[in-house]
């Protein structure tokens, strides 16, 4: 007859040095059971992401709606040239989409250094995109186009900085993830924590990709 495992003799796991996990004795103070049904896990949180990732699609739908109507019922649309320094803020957010793959291959390797290295380059990447829309606004404003100055000027503003700070939530997570991964700490969730946030950076990259281009036809 098949031996049954109760809980108490199901292998246990600790976090290594590196940020990986190895068997513990059930009984070792600190150990922790794995949960079953871990991919089930990965796809609630990711599940949790494309409902989120909805949300946000319809509010920039509406935005894009409403930027299309206002430019076609009046004559005080004002187009401009979009801050040359947009299109380095893009290469540089394509390239934070590699390095958050990255981490997930640390993940599968089971390398709790290359996890906090590259969730690290992202997430620093991230914040870099977010510093060159702030000098593309800075570039705006001393060629004196401001939030108010006309629909297309005030579309802009607020396009850009509804995606900003939605990139800022996903940067607050890699933050989380990293401290997280210092600790060494027993972390169940952690596959789908990672997994989760990488669908929803290269969610926002390819919104800004749709940004990008609904400014360059409709600016």
């Amino acid at each position: 007859m098949p031996a049954v495992l109760t809980p108490s003799a199901l292998p246990a796991e600790r976090a290594t040095g590196d940020g990986g996990f190895a068997a513990l004795p059930p009984d070792e103070p600190g150990g922790w059971q794995r949960p079953s049904g871990g991919n089930r896990i990965v796809q609630r949180y990711k599940l949790g992401v494309w409902i989120g990732m909805g949300g946000i699609l319809m509010f920039f739908a509406a935005l894009t709606s409403a930027m299309i109507v206002r430019q076609g019922l009046s004559n005080d649309w004002q187009p401009f040239s979009l801050p040359p320094v947009l299109y380095v803020s893009t290469l540089v957010l394509l390239l934070s989409s590699v390095t958050i793959e990255r981490a997930k291959q640390a993940l599968e390797e089971d390398s709790g250094d290359g996890l906090r290295k590259w969730v690290n380059v992202s997430a620093v990447l991230g914040a870099a995109f977010v510093a060159f829309q702030l000098l593309g606004w800075q570039s705006l404003a001393g060629r004196g186009i401001y939030l108010a100055s006309n629909p297309a000027s005030s579309f802009y503003y607020v396009l850009t900085a509804g995606h900003g700070l939605h990139l800022l939530g996903g940067i607050a997570v890699m933050a989380y993830i990293w401290v997280r991964l210092r600790t060494n700490s027993p972390w169940p969730t952690r596959s789908a924590v990672v997994e989760a946030t990488a669908l929803y950076w290269h969610f926002l990259d390819a919104l800004w990709i749709y940004i990008l281009g609904l400014l360059l036809i409709w600016r």
